[in-house]
């Protein structure tokens, strides 16, 4: 009866073992996999961050080019109006000029 008694306590604490085993490994796998999804995840959120940081430089850039653009359309509207108020007064300042230097 004593030896039965032992033997089922040491099949006990074997079982006991092996639960133990393979609720480690259980343990490791879960942490495992979590590691591997928190690794997919934050390479999804850095590429999200890139491609919107992407977009607002390309807009930015966009806008900035468009603002060049109109800036520039000004600059020679400004240029085509300060050469027609001079046109008619040319001939005059290159007659005082000759004029001047004779």
């Amino acid at each position: 009866m004593l030896e039965d008694t032992l033997k089922s306590v040491k099949e006990a604490e074997a079982k006991a073992d092996e639960i133990l085993k393979e609720g480690e490994s259980k343990a490791a796998s879960i942490l495992d996999e979590a590691k591997a999804k928190a690794q997919a995840l934050k390479e999804n959120t850095l590429q999200k961050v890139k491609s919107k940081n992407q977009e607002t430089a390309a807009k930015a850039q966009a806008e900035g080019d468009l603002k060049l653009g109109e800036a520039a359309e000004e600059a020679q509207k400004e240029i085509g109006a300060l050469k027609e108020l001079i046109a008619p007064r040319k001939k005059e300042a290159v007659k005082a000029v000759i004029e001047a230097l004779v």
